[in-house]
């Protein structure tokens, strides 16, 4: 693995760290405050969360595939 694909694999799961984190703490608050708006922001969070899994697996995992004549650049 390169230095440049070793960064965007520790740089997506990063972010899927921070979008659980995020999805939590607001989820913590919508049982809290029984916030319908908070609830939603807890579901939004979770498709973020989702979203950065799905980066991971197609960007970082498909993309590492080397380079061949249809796709010359991997």
């Amino acid at each position: 693995m390169t230095q440049t694909e070793d960064a965007s694999l520790r740089t997506v799961v990063v972010a899927v760290a921070a979008n659980l984190l995020v999805a939590v703490a607001k989820g913590v608050a919508a049982l809290v405050t029984s916030s319908a708006a908070m609830l939603a922001e807890t579901t939004h969070s979770i498709a973020d969360t989702g979203n950065e899994v799905l980066l991971l697996y197609v960007g970082v995992s498909c993309g590492a595939r080397p380079a061949d004549e249809q796709h010359p650049f991997g």
